[in-house]
Order: C-alpha cells, then sequence, then structure tokens
C-alpha cells in the first residue's frame, strides 16, 4: 500500500486530518486483520509521528479493543468497572447512567493517565455512537 507521499512500505493508507496533528486510516477493517507485528509497528510508528490515528466505521468487540490495547503495550485498568462495560479493563463512559461513568473529565481538558506514577504511552478510544 502507498501512503500520501507514495511509501510502499506501508501496512496501511493515511491521510493527514491537519498539517501538524493526526491522521486518518483509510482502507482498513480492524475486526477483519490481523494483529501482524508489521501492524502494530506501523501503528506505533504512525503515533510517534501523528500523535493520533482516526479509524472511522469500525465494529470492535470489547475484546479485541483488549487485544489491540495489549498488542500495544501492558494495559493499565485503572478505573470503575461498569456493568454494562464489554471487558472488565474497559472503562465505559455515556450520558446514559445505566450504559456507563458519568461527569468524567468534567473539570475541562485533561490527559488520561498522567496523574500515574509512570503515565500510559498508548490510549485507545472505541467510540460506537456519538452525539451529533
Amino acid at each position: 500500500m502507498m501512503d500520501p507521499t507514495g511509501n510502499a512500505s506501508r501496512v496501511y493508507p493515511i491521510r493527514a486530518l491537519t498539517p501538524h496533528l493526526g491522521v486518518e486510516c483509510v482502507e482498513l477493517d480492524l475486526s477483519q486483520s490481523k494483529l501482524s507485528l508489521s501492524l502494530i509497528t506501523q501503528l506505533k510508528q504512525d503515533l510517534i509521528d501523528h500523535r493520533f490515528i482516526l479509524f472511522r466505521n469500525q465494529t470492535l468487540s470489547g475484546q479485541l479493543q483488549v487485544d489491540i490495547s495489549n498488542a500495544l503495550g501492558a494495559v493499565q485498568s485503572t478505573f470503575y468497572k461498569h456493568p454494562a462495560s464489554p471487558h472488565p479493563d474497559i472503562f465505559r463512559v455515556s450520558n446514559d447512567p445505566s450504559q456507563g461513568c458519568q461527569n468524567v473529565g468534567r473539570s475541562g481538558w485533561h490527559i488520561d493517565g498522567t496523574f500515574q506514577p509512570r503515565p500510559f504511552q498508548y490510549q485507545t478510544m472505541y467510540f460506537p455512537s456519538v452525539a451529533t
């Protein structure tokens, strides 16, 4: 596959979201992809180079999200376990208290994990639905 600069060694194609921050991964269905060393290596490099990667229109199980997270590094499960969470290592947030924890990040901008003695190296987030 080629990236926007014509580099054919990429595992998946990307396109810039802004001139300085973030890329969108196109043409990759994570639910159908093998978590190969080359895929994980590419994800890590893209996170270093671009700071975040957006994957649109994905359908991930809780287990797959945790598997991807574990492939990036050891998962640190630090928060309350909501009964509706799809996996014990996933912190579920929702506007509906029956679906997830509420009032999270209500103090303004924050970076998850910075309160830890060793802050998170990577973070995965999955939004099955968003308010419009």
